[in-house]
């Protein structure tokens, strides 16, 4: 991602159109309104959804990572067996 550009509010007011355009384009803009304040953060939908399903992967790695730390997993012979027993049962149920 690159380095948000930096302007002020009164100059994004001033230049809004073309702001909108670069952001579309996929340049973010930091914008800051107050003296001393973190300022705002403009970004693409595109982006915005980019970095939310970004997230979402990290969250289910970190989650998988946890689960084999914490040994709630299991190899792929245990699943297949386990698979066999359930549909033994569920054929036997019919």
């Amino acid at each position: 991602m690159k380095i948000p550009k930096s302007q002020s509010a009164s100059d994004l007011r001033a230049n809004l159109f073309e702001t909108l355009r670069e952001v579309q384009e996929g340049d973010p803009q930091l914008v800051t309104h107050t003296k001393g304040s973190d300022g705002v953060i403009l970004i693409s939908q595109a982006r915005l959804n980019a970095i939310l399903e970004e997230n979402d992967v990290l969250k289910a790695i970190n989650k998988g990572r946890a689960d084999v730390a914490a040994g709630r997993v299991h190899t792929m012979p245990e699943m297949k067996k386990h698979l066999r027993e359930m549909q033994t049962k569920w054929q036997k149920q019919r």
